[in-house]
């Protein structure tokens, strides 16, 4: 999280400001210095709440066809694989190798099965899908045993590649 206003939000600014919306760089900013000062879990949990209540807020301003299911299957494989990429940079070897980048992967990913699990008024089919999912984003969980892990860890981004490759085949 050490530099999420240049990597995730600057692109975001003109949309915002085109449609007169209020953003969420300042939720955004407070949780990554909340992570980067390593304040207590509880507070960083606080401060990602507050972050996605503000990112709910503004998804009023998203044209409706981001909110076709399928679109959001798309919208969180690209998360999950640009999560695949910093877990790449922040884990090697399964030493801590950029502990912002290893933060980033999870923060991509937690964030992908949040979009799944706010997603509404499916059909039985995609409801089904959806959940089947949201099962396997939860099966990487593993790949972040702690939020600034002082161990060895047991991961490899390619397990979050294999994730998408197991949506793609749904």
């Amino acid at each position: 999280m050490k530099h999420p206003k240049s990597e995730l939000y600057a692109g975001l600014i003109p949309t915002f400001e085109a449609k007169n919306a209020n953003g969420f760089a300042s939720e955004l900013e407070i949780l990554a210095l909340s992570v980067e000062n390593n304040e207590e879990l509880s507070m960083v949990n606080t401060n990602y709440k507050r972050l996605l209540e503000a990112i709910d807020q503004n998804e009023i301003y998203v044209d409706s066809k981001s909110n076709i299911f399928e679109n959001k299957v798309l919208l969180v494989k690209s998360l999950l694989e640009i999560a695949a990429e910093e877990y790449a940079i922040g884990i090697v070897d399964g030493n801590i190798a950029n502990k912002f980048e290893y933060q980033d992967a999870l923060g991509f990913t937690t964030v992908a099965k949040n979009i799944l699990k706010n997603t509404n008024s499916l059909s039985s089919s995609e409801n089904v899908k959806r959940n089947t999912i949201i099962e396997i984003i939860e099966s990487l969980s593993p790949l972040w045993p702690s939020l600034v892990p002082t161990e060895k860890i047991n991961g490899d981004a390619v397990k979050i590649l294999t994730a998408v490759s197991k949506i793609d085949s749904l």
